[in-house]
């Protein structure tokens, strides 16, 4: 294998990774699982920093810019005799699919955020209307 296609096969198994990561964020999210989205937080920062860093060596061994897009470095890939069109395509999925789940995550978050902020609505409401409760138990006007 040549350098830029061990890159490649490196980039391509950090994006099955990072999929499998969304699932389970996915997951977590769906099930409220708090606890469990504060692990993946560091492991998906991790892994997106290990994308990135493939990402750029991939650019540096084609001669181009490290925020050059994907249809750029395939192209420019194409003309190695030595690549392997097919690894291009299945990163290209894989990176859909990310896209794809990122996107359902995001919707994700959005709906527990607004039912966090209608519960505390409901909670400043109820505070607003009532007294404090005393040592005693019992309500208070303070």
């Amino acid at each position: 294998m040549t350098p830029l296609n061990d890159r490649l096969a490196d980039l391509t198994r950090d994006m099955r990774a990072f999929l499998a990561l969304l699932e389970k964020e996915a997951l977590a999210l769906a099930s409220g699982d708090a606890e469990g989205l504060s692990r993946l937080v560091a492991e998906r920062q991790n892994l997106s920093l290990g994308i990135a860093d493939h990402w750029k060596a991939i650019a540096g061994l084609l001669g181009l810019p490290p925020q050059a897009g994907f249809s750029v470095l395939r192209d420019k890939a194409a003309s190695d005799p030595a690549a392997r069109p097919g690894a291009w395509r299945e990163l290209e999925n894989l990176s859909r699919e990310a896209s794809r789940l990122n996107q359902v995550n995001g919707r994700l978050i959005e709906e527990q955020l607004r039912r966090n902020q209608a519960a505390m609505q409901v909670l400043q409401s109820a505070a607003a209307n009532r007294g404090i409760y005393g040592a005693d138990g019992r309500v208070s006007d303070f």
